[in-house]
């Protein structure tokens, strides 16, 4: 009975009794009716089991088309979607999965191919698949055509499809895809199917987190292989820059062999850039005639070109087809003959940059149209700037060679020169300080051969004075020519008052003087002019067998030693000047001090003479004087003494310079000296009432020395200090040291600037002060007591301050056994 419907009522009926025979029959009918039930049920149970042995044996191959296509996706969804279809009776079936931001069929099973263009071309929109990946469930619409969450979709309509079911693929609950199964026919899917497509859902997630990993791998393993191979390559581009320094061409021929290997291009070019030009300095491309003519003609980059772009930016340019290259279109000859004879197509020029300027470019081409990757031109720049440190090691290196040879070169010309100087300094024979200077100048400008002229002004005539690297019968025939300066080789340089060279004999006209230097092999000269203030001394001239120019730093040099050849020359005259005017003096100063000598004695006697009368008349010996007379014929006394002491400075002054002053030696007692000093100039001190002291060192040794001079030296001293001094003391100290006598004179007068202090021991000096000059004197005492103390071998110093006295002291050996004589005090080491 249907639901809605009612049962019908008829009379009742008693029970009725079943014979033995209807029960039997009963009995039978059921068992019949129970035995079909069982078959069914059987036949139910065998259907289940022969659907889940499909579904395993469809897993299993499933899982088996994973394992043999672990990395093959497609295979793996394809199969997939296939068995979907098969055991869960669909009639299309795809699979959708994500690609970045959006979702693109990548399998598909049942499908025309019209159904799968318009697939690949549809968005995935409002359909099931869209609501599966929003809900992340799965989606089952039992006829598209009532259900009103189904409506519009153009897809269904166009592949008759009724029913559909939408399984999410989720990985760790974010959907990656999903996996559809639709029929044409209104027929959902049973549970036990959903359940399956799930388990496929499942799969194909397994297989493309697989693939995506394995992908990953891939990918990270080619980058880290190429990262590997970057770095190989740039280990032996190191190893080249490293070997090879200074040599640049097995460097960039490294760099555009691994530029074009990792890149994989065909050939590869380097240029230099000069602001203007590129110039070709290596290149991998096989064809000789566009190489040829790229060396041969540096190209300035064509308005709107590859390069050009390079020189405007300083970026990289990548052109994917040359023949559209502007220089090409516009024929210019490097542009064309890469096209025409190389057979470039895809070009990548990369500039090479020191700091902001382009000094080169890398280009790598191909001879298909393919152009490069981004992470291909990143290795090039590498390249380029590896390319850039090595052009920059090179430049440095070269200079530092360049600044080496430049300072090996100076340290042997300083070296040369202190030879020179030297030989100057160390010597006054010409000869030898000329002919180290010729032989170093030679060997410095590498030439062969030498000589230097001294001009002689009576003869006007350069006589030789000294050669190097020429044989006997060279220098003879030279010095036969009697060459003048107005010889052709020399009148240039004497006319100008310059250094001249002539880089080919052969191409001046002949004389006899050139003819005998080619004759000797020579073919250039270099000639540098010797020069007085206002005059030639002469001239330096080098030779050469080689023609050709002297560098400007021989030149300069040659100079140098020129103006060292013309201070050896004037050094040699002034010393003969010298010598000369020395030899004369001496002579001279022997007939002043014989003079002298002689002048002193026939003063002294007559001196003597008038002071012997003097004494007598004052001692009343002729009669009582007048006081009138006594005191003229004192004042007469006082002055004669005066007279006398001086004519014996002079005497003593004479002796010294004339080498004949000798000490008498005797052993004397220091404090007798001293006592008898004190007790001379006594009255002196009283006169103008100064206080005169001694203090004398008790046990003081016994001297050995020349007495009479010791006093006189002290004599002279106490004398000075008591005739400088107005006011206050004179004291006298005496004392031994260490084998040594000290005698010191203090006073407390004006002092003596300090200017003066060394002066004061010169002969007829005295110090500069007003006060001083007032007082008189010759200015001979100091100086003679100085030598006196000198030929005792000690020393006369003086110590003192303006306005505040002064100390003169002296300091002798206590004995003295050979005493220094005037003569070696004149003439040390004589």
């Amino acid at each position: 009975m249907r639901r809605g419907e009612s049962r019908a009522k008829g009379p009742k009926r008693g029970p009725r009794k079943r014979t033995g025979a209807a029960k039997t029959k009963t009995r039978a009918g059921r068992e019949v009716r129970s035995s079909s039930a069982l078959a069914k049920q059987l036949a139910a149970k065998t259907r289940e089991l022969d659907e889940a042995l499909q579904r395993e044996a469809a897993t299993a191959d499933v899982l088996k088309v994973i394992s043999r296509s672990t990395f093959d996706l497609p295979t793996v969804l394809e199969a997939l979607v296939e068995s979907a279809a098969k055991l869960c009776a669909a009639d299309q079936t795809a699979i959708v999965q994500q690609k970045g931001s959006i979702y693109r069929p990548v399998a598909n099973y049942g499908y025309t191919p019209e159904a799968w263009q318009l697939l690949l071309t549809s968005e995935i929109g409002n359909t099931p698949a869209n609501r599966a990946i929003l809900e992340r469930a799965t989606v089952h619409i039992h006829d598209v055509l009532v259900d009103p969450d189904a409506s519009g979709l153009t897809l269904q309509a166009a592949t008759g499809t009724r029913t559909t079911l939408a399984v999410p693929l989720l990985r760790e609950g974010t959907p990656i895809g999903v996996l559809t199964l639709h029929r044409r026919t209104v027929k959902p899917f049973t549970d036990k199917q959903i359940e399956l497509v799930t388990t496929f859902a499942d799969q194909a997630v397994i297989a493309i987190e697989n693939a995506r990993l394995f992908d990953e791998v891939q990918a990270r393993t080619k980058e880290l292989t190429e990262s590997l191979e970057q770095q190989t390559a740039t280990s032996e581009v190191l190893q080249v820059i490293s070997s090879s320094p200074g040599d640049l061409q097995p460097v960039f021929d490294a760099m555009l062999s691994n530029a074009t290997r990792l890149c994989e291009a065909a050939a590869g070019n380097l240029s230099l850039y000069d602001g203007d030009f590129f110039h070709l300095a290596a290149s991998s491309i096989r064809s000789p005639a566009f190489v040829e003519l790229a060396q041969r003609e540096p190209f300035r980059a064509p308005t709107g070109s590859v390069h050009a772009s390079v020189v405007a930016t300083n970026q990289a340019a990548h052109i994917v087809d040359a023949r559209e290259d502007p220089g090409y279109l516009a024929g210019h000859p490097v542009a064309v003959a890469a096209v025409e004879l190389a057979g470039v197509r895809t070009l990548l020029v990369v500039p090479m940059l020191k700091d902001t300027e382009l000094i080169g470019t890398i280009s790598i081409t191909r001879q298909e149209v393919r152009p490069f990757t981004d992470s291909q031109i990143e290795l090039v720049s590498n390249f380029a700037r590896q390319a850039v440190i090595a052009i920059e090691n090179a430049r440095l290196l070269n200079e530092l060679r360049s600044r080496t040879d430049e300072l090996a070169r100076s340290v042997e010309e300083l070296r040369a020169l202190g030879d020179v100087s030297q030989a100057v300094n160390s010597t006054l024979d010409l000869a030898t300080v000329l002919s180290t200077i010729v032989s170093r100048a030679v060997q410095l400008s590498g030439t062969e051969a030498g000589a230097i002229y001294e001009f002689d002004g009576q003869e006007k005539e350069l006589l030789l004075r000294a050669t190097y690297g020429m044989s006997a019968e060279l220098i003879e025939a030279i010095q036969d020519q009697h060459l003048g300066v107005g010889e052709p080789i020399m009148n240039g340089a004497v006319a100008r008052r310059d250094a001249v060279q002539i880089e080919d004999l052969l191409t001046k006209p002949p004389t006899p003087a050139q003819n005998i230097i080619i004759r000797a092999g020579f073919r250039a000269l270099l000639i540098v002019p010797l020069l007085g203030r206002d005059y030639i001394i002469g001239v330096l001239v080098v030779r050469r067998k080689e023609p050709g120019a002297f560098p400007q730093n021989t030149i300069d040099l040659l100079k140098t030693f020129a103006a060292q050849s013309v201070l050896a020359i004037q050094n040699a005259h002034l010393f003969t000047e010298i010598d000369e005017k020395s030899r004369q003096l001496e002579i001279a100063s022997q007939h002043k001090s014989q003079f002298l000598a002689n002048m002193s004695h026939e003063l002294r006697t007559p001196l003597n003479a008038i002071l012997g009368y003097t004494e007598l008349i004052l001692d009343s010996i002729y009669g009582e004087p007048s006081e009138k007379m006594r005191e003229v014929l004192e004042r007469l006394q006082a002055n004669g003494k005066h007279l006398l002491g001086l004519i014996n400075d002079v005497l003593d002054l004479s002796k010294i310079e004339a080498g004949q002053l000798t000490l008498s030696l005797a052993d004397y007692s220091l404090k007798d000296i001293v006592h008898t000093v004190f007790t001379g100039v006594e009255s002196l001190a009283t006169g103008k009432k100064l206080t005169l002291t001694t203090d004398v060192a008790p046990n003081l040794p016994t001297g050995h020395g020349d007495e009479r001079r010791l006093a006189q030296v002290l004599l002279n001293l106490v004398g000075n200090a008591i005739k400088f001094t107005d006011t206050g003391e004179v004291a006298i100290k005496a004392a031994t040291a260490d084998g040594s006598f000290t005698v010191a004179v203090r006073d407390t007068g004006p002092g003596i600037d300090p200017a003066d202090q060394a002066k004061i021991f010169e002969e007829f000096q005295q110090a500069g002060n007003s006060a001083t000059k007032r007082k008189g004197g010759t200015g001979l005492g100091l100086s003679i007591a100085k030598r006196i103390i000198e030929m005792h071998g000690g020393r006369l110093w003086v110590e003192s301050e303006a306005g505040k006295g002064s100390t003169f002291a002296f300091t002798i050996p206590v004995q003295v056994n050979r005493p220094v004589t005037s003569h070696e005090q004149m003439h040390p080491g004589s």
